[in-house]
């Protein structure tokens, strides 16, 4: 078993009136295999599966590091249904629960990400 460290930190004088330093650092313990890391190309014409549905409760962590073009990616579950979406260089770590699986899939054209599974013990 093994453990990761998740920071967050969220900083703007330009968005409110008030500066926002917002900073936050969590030690996310008890992930077990399987751990994947991997850069990929993903397709426009159908999605990539990242983490299946039987994966079980994870933390998914994907980045477009596309440098050919600047289209986003759609994260979805499974089933379809899109809840995110990155832009080149922009970058998402979500905790799934239980069941959920995760896709992506270009939008226009063949994009590069980059993407780690980490499955919560």
């Amino acid at each position: 078993m093994g453990s990761i460290t998740t920071t967050l930190t969220i900083t703007s004088s330009e968005v409110l009136s008030d500066t926002i330093n917002l900073s936050l650092t969590d030690s996310l313990k008890a992930v077990t295999e399987p751990s994947k890391f991997a850069r990929i190309s993903i397709l426009h014409t159908s999605p990539t599966e990242l983490a299946a549905v039987s994966t079980g409760a994870h933390y998914v962590y994907i980045k477009n590091i596309s440098s050919i073009n600047g289209k986003p990616v759609d994260i979805r579950i499974a089933a379809g249904t899109a809840y995110g979406q990155i832009a080149t260089g922009e970058f998402a770590f979500i905790p799934c629960k239980v069941n959920l699986g995760v896709e992506v899939i270009a939008i226009d054209e063949t994009v590069v990400i980059e993407y780690a599974i980490f499955k919560k013990a």
